[in-house]
């Protein structure tokens, strides 16, 4: 299948690096590939990219649309309640706030944010600030620039996972919603509201604790943190990570309502890929948000600097191609009509130059028809003469003198005569040898009439055509 867009998720997934490739075309996209590299901290810096290059040159993927996803550890969620006025300042209030959780000049923070609720009626702005230490992102992107990958864009894994269950579910979009990502040491939960993130926390799994009532806990302290009303429930709640199958029958015992992240990606799954989806969700969820115009939870913690700005001229090939394309389409869907009209005129130039050797041949079968019933006319009129005299005259011919007929008939060209003759026996030979009779039968026997000295005959024949 031919593939128009390409996007790659790059998961850090507490030691291991999870990588999932969306492709797309007019049809839709499909979830292709995924490969997961087991710690890769202590792996040899050079195995490891020539690994991470053999994922890319084996599927031809492309590394220009690559989201990485950093970990829940690196990433500082803060909830801003800040007054409606700073509305039209909100970037400029919101990088004061975040210079006020810096504690030193050297424990800087890149920052982006979202804003949860507000509208130009509103006394109050809600603003979900997500920050992350300049020094772990710095090393994360010197990881991918290791491999020659300049990441359009860097986020928490978990809001991939949140951008892949959100995007086109209007319906949830005032709902509040619980996304459960369970990993191989603990569980992050992510609560959902108004299309975007609005609480997260990741905790650790202790040995002698199941995964229901981690799981129940975590989604108590949830609930209360976001100060969820009574009136209000949790619409639903989605399992995802490499150990939510396994959990799935624990919790749903407890839940019966949770779900598993497999049963509502919005993209094709290859048959080969089906056993990842539950643990590359958030992977694939990342390499979701590339693809996307206008992802649910747009959080970006690349700083400006660093991230990849198209000037108009930039589209202006792509626009070429599009116009090469729309032409060639149009021309596959016009070019029978076209060949069609251009068949027609040479027909018409062929006929042109035909027209004078056709209007004689036109005129010779005219000429032909007209001979051909004249030759019918003809023919129908002496078929339909009366020939008796002829039979008559050729009797009178043949027959010897001392023979009389006293009946004749005709019917058809079935002839019957019968008489006396003083030399019965020489009659069938004379009739025999006439160009005009045929198939000469005797009827009856040569009787002798004592009366008149004679034999009586009767003969039947056909008359020749």
């Amino acid at each position: 299948m031919i593939y128009l867009k390409t996007s790659v998720g790059i998961e850090l997934r507490e030691d291991d690096m999870l990588i999932s490739s969306l492709q797309g075309n007019l049809s839709g996209g499909a979830f292709t590939r995924f490969k997961r590299i087991a710690n890769y901290r202590e792996r040899e810096r050079e195995s490891l990219r020539q690994e991470v290059l053999a994922f890319f040159r084996s599927s031809g993927l492309s590394r220009d649309n690559v989201v990485l996803g950093i970990p829940r550890k690196d990433i500082v969620l803060r909830a801003l309640d800040l007054p409606a006025e700073v509305a039209d300042n909100l970037r400029q209030v919101v990088q004061y706030q975040v210079q006020s959780f810096e504690p030193t000049e050297d424990d800087k923070f890149y920052y982006d944010y979202s804003l949860l609720q507000g509208t130009g009626a509103a006394k109050r702005l809600s603003v979900m600030l997500v920050m992350a230490r300049k020094a772990a992102l710095d090393e994360y992107l010197r990881l991918c620039g290791g491999f020659g990958i300049r990441p359009v864009a860097v986020t928490g894994a978990s809001m991939g996972l949140a951008n892949l269950f959100l995007q086109n579910r209007r319906e949830l979009q005032d709902k509040t919603c619980i996304l459960a990502d369970l990993k191989v040491s603990g569980i992050e939960v992510l609560a959902l509201n108004r299309g975007t993130v609005i609480y997260s926390r990741e905790v650790r799994k202790p040995e002698d604790r199941g995964w229901k009532d981690l799981l129940l806990r975590e989604v108590d302290e949830a609930t209360s943190k976001i100060r969820l009303a009574p009136e209000s429930s949790i619409e639903a709640l989605v399992l995802a990570g490499e150990s939510s199958e396994s959990a799935y029958p624990e919790i749903r015992a407890a839940i019966p309502e949770c779900q598993l992240i497999r049963n509502m990606v919005p993209v094709d799954v290859p048959g080969e890929n089906r056993a990842y989806v539950q643990e590359a969700a958030s992977a694939l969820g990342l390499a979701y948000t590339g693809s996307l115009r206008s992802p649910s939870v747009r959080i970006n913690l690349l700083p400006d600097v660093l991230r990849t700005r198209q000037t108009r001229w930039a589209y202006v090939p792509a626009a070429i191609l599009g116009v090469a394309v729309l032409a060639l389409l149009l021309g596959l869907m016009f070019h029978r009509t076209i060949q069609n009209r251009i068949l027609e005129r040479r027909l018409d130039r062929q006929i042109e130059t035909l027209k004078n050797p056709v209007d004689r041949v036109q005129k010779y079968r005219n000429d032909a028809e007209a001979m051909e019933k004249r030759i019918q006319s003809v023919e129908d009129l002496l078929r339909n003469r009366d020939r008796n005299l002829d039979v008559l005259r050729e009797l009178t011919t043949i027959l010897p003198p001392d023979t009389y007929l006293n009946t004749y008939s005709n019917r058809d060209g079935n002839i019957q005569i019968s008489g006396f003759s003083g030399s019965p026996y020489d009659l069938m030979p004379r009739l025999e040898r006439s160009s005009l009779f045929k198939d000469v039968v005797q009827r009856g026997s040569i009787l002798r009439d004592a009366q008149r000295g004679k034999d009586r005959f009767s003969f039947e024949m056909k008359l020749e055509k």
